[in-house]
């Protein structure tokens, strides 16, 4: 029961500034919902963000793994073809003619000195 020196003024002024109270709190708890709603927003993008770069990343990585593997490749097989053009074989031939060459060239020079 109500004090008897209260009067319904000052009861209803009481209420009156605890409803006012009530109501502010009210918009800053509305506030503060909209900025925790922008920031799961901003966090969602972030998120996507990160994704991507992961994302890219890996395409990044796997691409410079395959490229290695593609040059490797390509300098064994230079390298194997350039050994393959020079096999003792080869050698000899070329040594073989460049002889048969210069032999020719001495009957040559021989032969108009005579």
């Amino acid at each position: 029961m109500p004090e008897a020196s209260e009067s319904d003024y000052d009861r209803g002024h009481a209420a009156g500034g605890i409803e006012a109270r009530l109501a502010q709190h009210d918009k800053h708890f509305a506030e503060i919902n909209g900025s925790i709603g922008r920031v799961a927003v901003a966090m969602e993008k972030v998120f996507l963000e990160l994704q991507r770069l992961s994302a890219q990343r890996d395409a990044d990585t796997a691409t410079a793994v395959t490229t290695a593997a593609a040059l490797k490749d390509a300098e064994q097989a230079r390298r194997d073809r350039s050994e393959r053009s020079w096999t003792p074989v080869a050698r000899a031939a070329v040594v073989t003619s460049a002889l048969v060459a210069l032999i020719g060239v001495v009957l040559a020079i021989y032969a108009n000195t005579r």
